[in-house]
């Protein structure tokens, strides 16, 4: 039986990218993969086509049922000969994750398997004449080359739309929560993945409007006027495995029109229909399921459908009236420019889960998304008193601990990515230098007072949400709802009497520890136990767990929350290994189907 360390070995080969060859070199195809190959080579595989997802379903539902490591590295050394690598790349990923005999393995980190899809072309351009020019194997240095101007004002808030963490913390997820999931084929169920659809992208939205607001800026306008004339957006990304096709810039002023091309036919019309459809399923708190019965959203699983209706997944009660809502608005939007192909432009950054966080769109897009699933809270009816109260527990004082008591300093620092990896062109190490935001390490001191006979154990939930709006007025309660972020969430154990709860920020329960690194990895500096996954970590980047405020200072409230761990527990019967982080926004790790 392989050793962790050498199936780690075995999962770094399965990434390693394919050789160029002849058509004489390509190895007889495994009947299992017949059919398959249909997505050009050429093409930028996206993560919200369903015809780029359909094949990429095909293919990592092939590979998650390989009999061993062997057999799956022969299918994929198979597959890289004839199909798009970008979304083999994707179906390895998926499979990976999910293989009970490769739990503990890491997947090598994305960035650094596509640097082309995180760092403008210029950069890269750059470093390959500097490796032409390099006189020995010692790495090199280039720095990352701006490509916007104050002049976009959207550009002011660059250093968080187009952070590597972010845009691989939403790649992640997407990865973990396959649109085209089916459990009764996988045999593992995504539990709530409708409702971490929802959240996961609340919260994002959430923070960038804080970021907004420390700006200045107004927050975010949700694109609903599908004939309003959008704003512009230039990547400068260029997909170095598809024939270095380049992301297509949007000029300002285009409106949303019908897309027929690459096996796609989207109208404009039939998305109203579908977002005037699901408002009325919100409303109404009824879905319509594909036999015309009537499901109620209830109180506990609503969101869930919910959830998956918008995405929408393959887990949609009724995707033929429902729709493709959230996904073809993706596709519409990334395809803005050239709809029909006629100017065989390649898509926009919306159209893959690595780029679209790049886009200004994004937010605008995900924030009309957002406000439906507020209209279906709306209709619920608000918590009672003893739903909400844990009696006997009080929480007497709270205390932010840094340098200075509740005051928490953020700046800019500086990181590195290595190319090497993704850039075949490149003859030894070349690492770009770019920054991203960060901030002082801190620490939660909560005293509590727990006034009942015995022990008891509190979950701990810990949100932080601005004072004032973009005006300088202070935020409405109500309308602050929708700013909390979510900092951390844990459990633990309250003694009688007075309780010092002291919680590190590191141990965040919402963020991913940094990421290994491919040399790393290859050289196993790093041992891994089968707790330490790569399926945790799709969380948030931790060194942006708190928004960045402004210069002068940024007023935010703490909101902490005790609750009985014995009244949030769900069933974990089924329950197989927990994220050690991560878990707000990577739930649990592959539960089984039982029974």
């Amino acid at each position: 039986m392989a050793t962790l360390r050498e199936k780690q070995i075995t999962v770094l080969q399965l990434f390693e990218r394919p050789e160029p060859h002849t058509t004489d070199d390509v190895p007889e195809r495994d009947i299992r993969l017949s059919g398959l190959g249909r997505l050009s080579k050429s093409v930028i595989f996206s993560g919200f086509n369903m015809v780029h997802l359909q094949e990429a379903c095909e293919l990592y539902q092939i590979l998650y049922a390989a009999k061993d490591l062997v057999d799956l590295q022969t299918l994929v050394k198979q597959a890289k000969y004839f199909m798009n690598e970008g979304l083999v790349m994707y179906a390895v990923s998926v499979a990976v994750l999910h293989r009970d005999d490769l739990i503990g393995v890491k997947l090598p980190p994305f960035q650094e398997q596509r640097p082309d899809l995180f760092i403008p072309a210029e950069t890269i351009f750059q470093a390959i004449k500097a490796d032409k020019r390099r006189i020995d194997d010692q790495p090199i240095i280039v720095d990352s080359i701006e490509t916007t101007t104050n002049l976009d004002t959207e550009h002011r808030l660059s250093y968080f739309r187009e952070d590597i963490g972010i845009n691989v913390h939403h790649y992640h997820w997407h990865v973990v929560y396959p649109t085209t999931w089916l459990p009764r084929i996988m045999g593992k169920i995504k539990d709530r993945k409708g409702e971490l659809f929802y959240y996961m992208h609340q919260q994002m939205l959430a923070r960038y409007d804080c970021e907004r607001l420390g700006l200045g800026l107004q927050r975010v306008i949700p694109y609903h006027n599908f004939d309003e004339k959008i704003g512009g957006y230039a990547s400068h990304l260029v997909s170095f495995i598809n024939d270095s096709k380049m992301f297509a810039s949007r000029p300002a002023g285009l409106i949303l029109q019908d897309v027929n091309r690459g096996g796609q036919l989207i109208t404009v019309e039939e998305l109203e229909r579908w977002k005037d459809r699901i408002i009325q399923a919100a409303h109404l708190g009824m879905v319509i399921d594909e036999s015309g019965k009537l499901v109620p959203l209830a109180i506990q699983t609503g969101i869930d459908v919910l959830g998956a209706m918008v995405e929408a997944s393959y887990s949609s009660l009724n995707s033929t009236y429902y729709g493709n809502f959230h996904n073809d608005l993706h596709n519409l939007l990334s395809l803005i420019h050239d709809p029909d192909g006629r100017f065989k432009q390649s898509i926009g950054v919306l159209g893959t889960t690595a780029t679209a966080v790049r886009d200004p769109m994004f937010f605008r897009l995900h924030r009309a998304v957002d406000n439906m699933f507020v209209e279906y809270k709306l209709t619920l009816p608000s918590y009672q008193k003893t739903e909400l109260d844990f009696p006997g527990i009080t929480v007497e004082n709270v205390e932010v601990k840094a340098t200075v008591s509740n005051v928490l300093n953020t700046f800019m620092t500086d990181a590195y990515l290595e190319l090497k990896h993704g850039i075949l062109e490149l003859n030894g190490p070349v690492k770009v230098k770019y920054q991203h935001i960060d901030h002082e390490p801190f620490s939660y001191d909560i005293i509590c007072q727990n006034s009942t006979q015995g022990s008891k154990t509190a979950t701990v939930r810990i949100f932080l949400a601005p004072v004032y709006d973009e005006l300088g007025h202070e935020i409405p309660i109500n309308e602050q709802r929708r700013f909390f972020i979510e900092l951390d969430k844990f459990q633990v154990l309250l003694n009688p009497g007075l309780n010092n709860i002291t919680r590190d920020s590191k141990e965040s329960a919402v963020t991913a520890e940094g990421s290994t690194s491919y040399d790393e990895l290859i050289n196993g500096a790093e041992s891994s136990t089968e707790e330490d996954h790569s399926y945790c970590a799709c969380g948030w980047p931790e060194y942006a767990l708190v928004p960045s405020g402004s210069r002068r200072g940024m007023d935010f409230v703490l909101f902490v929350m005790l609750t009985d761990f014995e009244e949030d527990r769900v069933d974990g019967s089924h329950v197989v290994t927990e994220c050690k982080n991560s878990t707000s926004y990577c739930g649990l790790q592959n539960p089984e189907i039982s029974g």
